[in-house]
């Protein structure tokens, strides 16, 4: 079978689905948002996105729209749940953006029949795909902010045209891809290089968000080099909407902020004697898998 009949069997079958990760504010630790994440069955091409979406896809672009579309409309018809509780991301795919005019009718009618409005919705273009037509798609991201939609630009960091997509695209949030905080407690480097970026994009007007979180040491480095936002593992895996709209998901994500800022902040007493020994526990506690 070949990819492109793998991928439009399982759309015909209905084998698309979505899940839900946090977006955090580091300072206060509320939920921002929750980025919607594409999920296919085991063992198939959707099983892992970036066969389908990456740059070396054997998908036909066409068929990418198409799976994109029936993506973005899964995350509205779940993702309605939580935009009480902060925005929807949403991944769309740069070759969609660009041909948005056979799209727009239908996108709004999902937005419509969903009950979200646009100024809800934050747009996700991955530095993974290009085009060579920035200015286009700048003109198109400039009529969707018009309507009230905002852009996120993912993976930044990754690919050789992350500058250009950063002036030509003007994203509200700017991701740090995962390779740029992995050990980042471990190399002065790579903390030069975020400190570098997050200055940067806040002189551009762009909030960055740290992608791939997996502990508390790397949360704590974030935290001191006053990165306003991340998402990632440490603060809960992806999970179906309905999980993070439970009074024990939203009671469990806000645990590790208040001990951690705590600890970032010495001349502010903590009202329970916590010490660097206490964040064991705290990691051992929050565990939402």
């Amino acid at each position: 079978m070949t990819p492109d009949s793998e991928v439009r069997d399982l759309l015909l079958r209905g084998f698309v689905s979505t899940a839900f990760q946090p977006i955090i504010h580091l300072n206060s630790g509320k939920v921002v948002g929750y980025e919607s994440l594409m999920r296919g069955p085991a063992d198939t091409i959707l099983s892992n996105p970036g066969y389908v979406f990456g740059p070396t896809s054997q998908v036909s672009t066409h068929l990418i729209r198409e799976l994109d579309v029936a993506c973005v409309a899964a995350s509205f018809r779940s993702g309605r749940l939580l935009v009480p509780f902060g925005q929807l991301f949403v991944n769309i795919h740069i070759s969609t953006l660009m041909h948005i005019s056979q799209w727009q009718d239908h996108f709004r009618k999902l937005l419509d029949t969903s009950g979200i409005p646009p100024q809800a919705v934050v747009i996700e273009i991955s530095e993974r795909s290009t085009t060579h037509r920035p200015r286009v798609l700048s003109r198109i991201l400039r009529l969707l902010r018009r309507e009230g939609f905002r852009f996120a630009l993912d993976d930044f960091g990754l690919a050789y045209s992350g500058l250009q997509h950063l002036y030509w695209l003007e994203p509200e949030y700017v991701k740090l891809d995962r390779a740029f905080i992995l050990g980042i407690q471990r190399s002065a480097r790579k903390q030069a290089l975020v400190a570098s970026v997050t200055a940067m994009c806040q002189k551009l007007g762009s909030q960055v968000i740290a992608e791939g979180v997996e502990n508390t040491e790397e949360l704590l480095t974030l935290m001191a080099l006053d990165i306003p936002m991340a998402q990632g593992f440490h603060f809960g895996r992806p999970q179906a909407a309905l999980f993070w709209t439970s009074e024990r998901a939203t009671n469990t994500i806000l645990k590790p902020w208040y001990k951690a800022s705590r600890l970032l902040n010495p001349e502010e007493t903590p009202r329970d004697e916590e010490t660097l020994s206490d964040l064991s526990a705290v990691d051992s506690s929050f565990d939402l898998s």
